[in-house]
């Protein structure tokens, strides 16, 4: 081997324990505590792959802190499903009892999330537990829990009982309806009577009350483009009134229902993009809540609200504490720990905060200088 390739896999085992042994200290002060432990089976990854075991078990919360303390696994997820004898093999041998409902949301980035993109991200995710989860579903606020992924998004855990025992079809089910799947809105409108246009109130439950929500905000900001006649108060009125009481024959507009499919072009972007494999799954494992990503070197935090939640402000493990490192690649411009870290061009070595370097490092974008 040359001198030089000698010195880079040393560099990299250096990396590695730099890593781990910061993993290993977050873990010392962090609070991890998965309900039900004792019933979840448990898999962890390193740095070739984010799930290289699985079939792990801990009878406690804290035998499985002691593990992250001493393993320091650049990954850990739990299963979503709770078993008889979580650890035993081939899957059957568990026992199934059940599961949580999961909901995982991502948007596609680059190295960094954009502002733009984590907006987007978490305006779903809120859209999601608001709008069809407690309105929709009826799901009570108690049984939610909030995640930020440590990634690209966020983990929504439904621990609600009645959905314990759904089948990976019924999950289905409620990850079509809250994408829109199969959505026609013309499917609400039908004749009452020779004279009369039922259609969606306002009251209405579900993708139905929606609808009208959405007609009512287009009626407000953009009316004529429904139709040019909207822009008198009265017959702006009269549409309204279509939709307190369901009787759409008020409005003298004969296409009406043809005419709002641009509202209901919009209402689509007003339902959720969530991953279905991941809902459907019953065997699948979600990252344990506020434990280490092993690609950005983040919390997977535990959140109490969505709002005001910043990834790269609110979910960092490490300090300020300085390391220097050489870039791979060039680096934009991007704020981080409250501060912005200037351009670095490739080969250019430099001193950054241990938060930002860890994550360059994960992300293979920079290397211990």
């Amino acid at each position: 081997m040359q001198d030089w390739e000698s010195a880079e896999v040393e560099n990299v085992e250096k990396e590695k324990v730099m890593i781990l042994k910061n993993f290993s200290d977050y873990y010392k002060n962090a609070e991890i505590e998965v309900p039900a432990v004792e019933q979840r089976e448990f898999g962890v990854g390193g740095f070739k792959k984010k799930i290289e075991s699985r079939h792990m078990g801990f009878k406690t919360n804290g035998a499985l802190k002691n593990y992250l303390v001493q393993d320091a696994p650049l990954y850990i997820s739990h299963s979503i499903a709770y078993y008889k004898f979580p650890e035993s093999t081939p899957m059957e041998r568990k026992e199934w009892m059940g599961g949580d409902l999961i909901f995982d949301l991502d948007v596609h980035a680059g190295m960094f999330l954009t502002a733009e993109e984590i907006e987007h991200v978490k305006r779903d995710a809120i859209m999601l537990v608001e709008d069809f989860l407690e309105k929709d579903f009826g799901v009570s606020k108690k049984d939610v829990t909030l995640v930020f992924s440590g990634g690209r998004g966020f983990h929504i855990h439904v621990k609600t009982p009645r959905f314990r025992y759904l089948g990976g079809d019924e999950r289905r089910e409620i990850a079509d309806y809250i994408a829109g799947a199969g959505l026609d809105y013309k499917k609400f409108f039908g004749k009452v009577d020779k004279y009369r246009m039922g259609g969606p109130k306002k009251s209405d439950w579900g993708y139905r009350g929606r609808f009208c929500r959405m007609v009512e905000k287009t009626l407000e900001e953009n009316p004529s483009s429904i139709h040019r006649g909207l822009k008198k108060p009265e017959a702006k009125e009269k549409l309204l009134g279509c939709m307190d009481d369901g009787n759409w024959s008020k409005t003298p507009i004969k296409d009406i229902i043809e005419r709002l499919e641009g509202a209901a072009k919009e209402m689509k972007l007003e339902s959720v993009d969530v991953d279905t494999g991941v809902t459907i799954d019953t065997k699948r494992l979600i990252r344990v809540p506020n434990t280490l990503h092993g690609s950005t070197g983040l919390i997977a935090k535990k959140l109490d609200k969505l709002e005001g939640f910043e990834p790269y402000r609110d979910a960092l493990a490490f300090g300020k504490e300085p390391i220097k490192i050489r870039a791979k690649q060039d680096l934009p411009e991007q704020e981080f720990a409250n501060s912005t870290m200037e351009k670095i061009e490739k080969e250019e070595e430099k001193e950054v905060p241990k938060s930002y370097g860890i994550y360059l490092i994960l992300k293979d974008a920079a290397t211990l200088s």
